[in-house]
């Protein structure tokens, strides 16, 4: 139980450094584009810390991969939606479920490759939609429009 509620804190707090901070810092200084791939390659690169605590390189790999493909998933719902409340609760969730993932490394490739197809199709899907709060307010404040 400790280890589920673990999970959950953990995706409040990562939502909040790689999307609430970190992503909205970028965004006056290089755009909303590269925003969302800095933010995303950063929140999944910083997963390479679990080496640290013994992770064997190849589950560490994956992980980073996985990480990436759920932060580009984060970052255009943040974006689209202008609310961390849905990417909060999703992080947690896939946080607290990977307690009770399978430990086969084969099946840890089929889910990561998939994260990452669904994350391109949902990306792209998502890129098309209108501007909502988040990407219309930071356009409108760099551009010198009014609301």
């Amino acid at each position: 139980m400790f280890a589920v509620i673990s999970m959950l804190l953990i995706g409040y707090v990562e939502e909040m450094l790689f999307r609430g901070f970190l992503f909205k810092a970028l965004i006056p200084k290089d755009g909303l584009k590269l925003s969302v791939i800095i933010s995303s390659v950063t929140f999944g690169i910083g997963h390479i810390v679990n080496l640290f605590a013994g992770q064997a390189n190849l589950e560490t790999v994956i992980q980073v991969l996985f990480a990436i493909a759920w932060g580009f998933i984060f970052t255009m719902v943040y974006l689209k939606s202008g609310s961390l409340l849905p990417c909060i609760i999703a992080h947690g969730l896939v946080d607290a479920f990977s307690k009770f993932s399978d430990e086969s490394i084969t099946m840890a490739w089929v889910y990561m490759i998939a994260t990452i197809i669904i994350a391109v199709v949902y990306c792209i899907y998502l890129s098309k939609l209108p501007n909502k709060a988040i990407e219309t307010k930071y356009r409108q404040e760099f551009s010198g429009a009014k609301p």
